[in-house]
């Protein structure tokens, strides 16, 4: 039988690689796992331990909204607060306050497209 030595052959192929992968996924998985350097495991970066440190105290603040504007919604994050407006005449803007002094960053306004029905 000729071809016995060809199956003998992928047969030894085919072990050693499953074999090496085995290997790279134990590797993998034990460095995900913090088997990496344990020192630096739980150090965040600063920029993220500075967004976590608690927020300064401002008092209280009059946010000034534009002439007949409406709050729609609203989203912040640990810096930043984002007011949905609706503006006179139907025109819609995103207002970004800034949290930790309490004061607008500025306005985008949302324009419809003009190509749209």
């Amino acid at each position: 039988m000729p071809y016995l030595g060809a199956v003998k052959v992928a047969a030894a192929v085919m072990a050693v690689m499953i074999v090496a992968g085995i290997g790279i996924l134990g590797v993998t998985v034990m460095k995900r796992a913090g088997g990496g350097k344990p020192e630096t495991a739980n150090v965040l970066p600063a920029a993220a331990s500075a967004a976590i440190a608690a927020p300064t105290a401002f008092g209280e603040v009059s946010l000034q909204l534009p002439p007949r504007a409406r709050v729609l919604d609203m989203a912040m994050d640990q810096q930043r607060l984002v007011l949905h407006l609706q503006l006179a005449g139907r025109e819609k803007a995103l207002m970004i306050v800034d949290l930790e002094t309490g004061r607008s960053l500025g306005m985008i306004r949302l324009k419809p497209d003009p190509l749209e029905p």
